[in-house]
Protein backbone atom coordinates (compact mmCIF):
# COMPACT_ATOMS: atom_id res chain seq x y z
CA UNK A 1 0.00 0.00 0.00
CA UNK A 2 2.60 2.09 1.10
CA UNK A 3 4.90 1.61 -1.83
CA UNK A 4 1.81 2.32 -4.45
CA UNK A 5 1.34 5.66 -2.71
CA UNK A 6 4.76 6.48 -2.91
CA UNK A 7 4.79 5.58 -7.05
CA UNK A 8 1.76 8.23 -7.22
CA UNK A 9 3.18 10.80 -5.86
CA UNK A 10 6.49 10.08 -7.67
CA UNK A 11 4.47 9.56 -11.17
CA UNK A 12 2.92 13.25 -10.38
CA UNK A 13 5.98 14.94 -9.30
CA UNK A 14 7.51 13.76 -12.73
CA UNK A 15 4.41 14.94 -14.98
CA UNK A 16 4.25 17.77 -13.12
CA UNK A 17 7.95 18.83 -13.61
CA UNK A 18 7.83 17.89 -17.61
CA UNK A 19 4.48 20.33 -17.67
CA UNK A 20 6.69 22.93 -16.42
CA UNK A 21 9.48 22.39 -19.14
CA UNK A 22 7.58 22.29 -21.80
CA UNK A 23 5.56 25.09 -21.20
CA UNK A 24 8.67 27.14 -20.24
CA UNK A 25 9.92 26.20 -24.20
CA UNK A 26 6.39 26.74 -25.62
CA UNK A 27 6.80 30.78 -24.02
CA UNK A 28 10.42 30.54 -25.04
CA UNK A 29 9.46 29.87 -28.76
CA UNK A 30 6.30 32.61 -28.89
CA UNK A 31 8.66 35.11 -27.43
CA UNK A 32 11.23 34.37 -30.25
CA UNK A 33 8.32 34.88 -32.64
CA UNK A 34 6.99 38.52 -30.99
CA UNK A 35 10.70 39.60 -31.08
CA UNK A 36 11.16 38.58 -34.63
CA UNK A 37 8.21 40.00 -35.50
CA UNK A 38 8.49 43.51 -33.65
CA UNK A 39 12.25 43.73 -35.22
CA UNK A 40 10.60 43.35 -38.55
CA UNK A 41 8.19 45.83 -38.05
CA UNK A 42 10.41 48.54 -37.07
CA UNK A 43 12.06 48.89 -40.24
CA UNK A 44 10.79 51.78 -42.14
CA UNK A 45 10.23 51.91 -46.10
CA UNK A 46 12.43 53.37 -48.14
CA UNK A 47 12.18 57.71 -49.43
CA UNK A 48 9.56 58.41 -52.52
CA UNK A 49 11.15 58.89 -55.12
CA UNK A 50 10.05 62.50 -56.71
CA UNK A 51 10.08 62.43 -60.62
CA UNK A 52 10.64 65.13 -63.32
CA UNK A 53 10.15 68.01 -61.36
CA UNK A 54 11.48 71.48 -62.88
CA UNK A 55 13.67 73.86 -61.57
CA UNK A 56 11.48 76.56 -62.91
CA UNK A 57 7.86 76.97 -64.27
CA UNK A 58 5.46 80.33 -65.17
CA UNK A 59 2.30 78.36 -62.96
CA UNK A 60 1.29 78.65 -59.70
CA UNK A 61 -0.17 75.31 -59.96
CA UNK A 62 2.45 72.18 -60.13
CA UNK A 63 1.86 68.29 -60.75
CA UNK A 64 3.58 66.12 -58.27
CA UNK A 65 4.59 62.36 -59.32
CA UNK A 66 6.83 59.98 -58.32
CA UNK A 67 6.92 56.47 -56.67
CA UNK A 68 7.02 55.26 -53.07
CA UNK A 69 6.20 51.58 -51.19
CA UNK A 70 3.22 49.76 -51.72
CA UNK A 71 0.64 50.65 -49.06
CA UNK A 72 2.15 52.89 -47.42
CA UNK A 73 1.09 56.82 -47.09
CA UNK A 74 3.49 59.34 -48.80
CA UNK A 75 3.10 62.79 -47.29
CA UNK A 76 4.15 65.99 -49.36
CA UNK A 77 6.36 68.69 -47.97
CA UNK A 78 5.90 72.26 -49.11
CA UNK A 79 8.42 74.91 -47.83
CA UNK A 80 8.57 72.50 -44.48
CA UNK A 81 4.86 72.08 -43.77
CA UNK A 82 2.71 69.04 -45.27
CA UNK A 83 0.58 69.62 -48.20
CA UNK A 84 -1.07 66.29 -48.97
CA UNK A 85 -1.37 62.92 -48.16
CA UNK A 86 -2.04 59.78 -50.25
CA UNK A 87 -1.79 55.85 -50.03
CA UNK A 88 0.05 54.34 -52.26
CA UNK A 89 -1.37 51.73 -54.47
CA UNK A 90 -0.01 47.86 -55.66
CA UNK A 91 1.32 49.71 -58.45
CA UNK A 92 3.74 51.89 -55.99
CA UNK A 93 3.19 55.07 -57.74
CA UNK A 94 1.19 58.66 -55.99
CA UNK A 95 0.19 61.61 -58.37
CA UNK A 96 -0.56 64.59 -56.67
CA UNK A 97 -2.52 66.75 -59.49
CA UNK A 98 -2.15 70.28 -58.15
CA UNK A 99 0.18 71.45 -55.80
CA UNK A 100 -0.46 75.24 -55.17
CA UNK A 101 2.70 76.59 -54.84
CA UNK A 102 3.56 79.92 -53.35
CA UNK A 103 5.35 83.06 -55.13
CA UNK A 104 8.90 82.82 -55.47
CA UNK A 105 11.23 80.05 -54.77
CA UNK A 106 9.43 76.77 -53.48
CA UNK A 107 11.21 73.48 -51.06
CA UNK A 108 9.80 69.98 -52.49
CA UNK A 109 9.79 66.88 -50.95
CA UNK A 110 8.41 63.90 -49.73
CA UNK A 111 7.97 60.82 -46.93
CA UNK A 112 6.52 57.36 -47.03
CA UNK A 113 4.45 56.42 -43.65
CA UNK A 114 4.07 52.49 -43.70
CA UNK A 115 1.03 50.79 -41.65
CA UNK A 116 2.84 50.26 -38.87
CA UNK A 117 3.97 53.45 -37.93
CA UNK A 118 7.35 53.81 -39.50
CA UNK A 119 8.19 56.81 -41.26
CA UNK A 120 11.11 57.56 -44.03
CA UNK A 121 13.98 59.58 -44.51
CA UNK A 122 13.04 62.84 -46.21
CA UNK A 123 13.21 62.53 -50.61
CA UNK A 124 15.74 64.06 -52.38
CA UNK A 125 14.78 67.84 -51.89
CA UNK A 126 13.79 69.63 -55.26
CA UNK A 127 13.69 73.79 -55.13
CA UNK A 128 11.13 75.33 -57.70
CA UNK A 129 10.97 78.52 -58.50
CA UNK A 130 7.43 80.20 -59.89
CA UNK A 131 8.58 82.58 -63.02
CA UNK A 132 6.67 84.03 -64.69
CA UNK A 133 8.88 86.81 -66.72
CA UNK A 134 8.99 86.74 -70.81
CA UNK A 135 13.13 86.12 -71.06
CA UNK A 136 15.30 88.99 -72.95
CA UNK A 137 15.46 88.32 -76.99
CA UNK A 138 17.11 90.67 -79.49
CA UNK A 139 17.56 90.50 -82.63
CA UNK A 140 20.23 92.57 -84.67
CA UNK A 141 20.04 90.77 -88.25
CA UNK A 142 18.63 90.95 -90.51
CA UNK A 143 16.54 94.03 -90.79
CA UNK A 144 13.05 93.86 -91.26
CA UNK A 145 12.22 94.24 -94.91
CA UNK A 146 15.73 93.27 -96.09
CA UNK A 147 15.92 92.39 -99.86
CA UNK A 148 17.97 88.63 -99.85
CA UNK A 149 18.84 88.12 -103.69
CA UNK A 150 19.44 84.37 -104.93
CA UNK A 151 23.05 83.59 -105.53
CA UNK A 152 24.16 82.11 -108.79
CA UNK A 153 24.20 78.08 -108.61
CA UNK A 154 24.05 78.05 -104.91
CA UNK A 155 21.29 77.99 -102.12
CA UNK A 156 20.53 81.29 -100.95
CA UNK A 157 20.32 81.48 -97.07
CA UNK A 158 19.53 84.25 -94.78
CA UNK A 159 21.57 84.98 -91.51
CA UNK A 160 19.39 85.56 -88.31
CA UNK A 161 21.52 87.28 -85.76
CA UNK A 162 20.94 88.40 -81.90
CA UNK A 163 21.32 88.02 -77.93
CA UNK A 164 18.81 85.92 -75.95
CA UNK A 165 19.07 85.82 -71.87
CA UNK A 166 21.41 82.85 -70.36
CA UNK A 167 19.62 78.63 -70.47
CA UNK A 168 17.35 80.39 -73.01
CA UNK A 169 15.99 78.48 -76.18
CA UNK A 170 15.66 80.20 -79.52
CA UNK A 171 14.02 79.01 -82.56
CA UNK A 172 13.47 80.51 -86.06
CA UNK A 173 10.30 79.50 -88.16
CA UNK A 174 10.19 76.30 -85.50
CA UNK A 175 14.48 75.34 -86.32
CA UNK A 176 16.37 75.24 -83.40
CA UNK A 177 18.91 78.03 -83.78
CA UNK A 178 22.77 77.66 -81.65
CA UNK A 179 22.99 79.83 -78.66
CA UNK A 180 26.66 80.46 -77.74
CA UNK A 181 28.22 81.96 -74.62
CA UNK A 182 26.56 84.92 -73.17
CA UNK A 183 23.46 84.12 -75.23
CA UNK A 184 24.81 85.02 -78.26
CA UNK A 185 22.51 82.84 -81.23
CA UNK A 186 22.45 82.83 -84.93
CA UNK A 187 20.32 80.84 -87.14
CA UNK A 188 21.17 79.98 -91.42
CA UNK A 189 17.24 80.10 -92.62
CA UNK A 190 16.85 78.59 -96.03
CA UNK A 191 14.69 80.90 -98.76
CA UNK A 192 12.95 78.97 -101.45
CA UNK A 193 9.82 81.16 -102.19
CA UNK A 194 10.05 83.84 -103.58
CA UNK A 195 8.85 87.19 -102.23
CA UNK A 196 8.28 87.98 -98.90
CA UNK A 197 9.14 85.31 -96.74
CA UNK A 198 8.48 85.68 -92.79
CA UNK A 199 10.94 84.69 -89.78
CA UNK A 200 9.25 84.01 -86.39
CA UNK A 201 11.55 84.00 -83.95
CA UNK A 202 10.58 82.91 -80.22
CA UNK A 203 13.08 82.36 -76.96
CA UNK A 204 11.71 80.10 -74.45
CA UNK A 205 12.72 79.74 -70.97
CA UNK A 206 12.94 77.40 -68.36
CA UNK A 207 10.08 78.03 -67.11
CA UNK A 208 7.91 78.16 -70.42
CA UNK A 209 7.55 81.82 -70.84
CA UNK A 210 8.15 82.95 -74.41
CA UNK A 211 8.83 86.34 -76.39
CA UNK A 212 8.30 86.58 -80.03
CA UNK A 213 9.94 88.85 -82.82
CA UNK A 214 8.64 88.67 -86.25
CA UNK A 215 10.91 90.04 -89.50
CA UNK A 216 9.83 90.17 -92.92
CA UNK A 217 12.94 89.56 -95.95
CA UNK A 218 11.75 89.92 -99.69
CA UNK A 219 13.72 86.87 -101.83
CA UNK A 220 14.59 88.36 -105.10
CA UNK A 221 15.63 85.50 -107.57
CA UNK A 222 17.72 85.87 -110.82
CA UNK A 223 16.14 86.63 -114.03
CA UNK A 224 17.48 84.32 -116.28
CA UNK A 225 17.57 85.35 -120.01
CA UNK A 226 15.18 83.76 -122.69
CA UNK A 227 16.60 81.27 -124.64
Amino acid sequence: MYRRFILLVTAIVILLVGTYFVGLTLLSRLGNRDETFTQRDRVAPPPPTLTNIPQATNSAILKVAGFAEAGSTVKLFLNGNENESQLVGAEEQFVFEKVNLESGENEIYATARDTAGNESPPSTSFRVTIDQKPPQLEVSEPENGAVIKEEKDKQTFVLVKGKVEEKATVTVNDYQAIVREEGNFEYRFLLTAEGENKLKIVARDAAGNKTTIEKTVIYKKIEHPRV
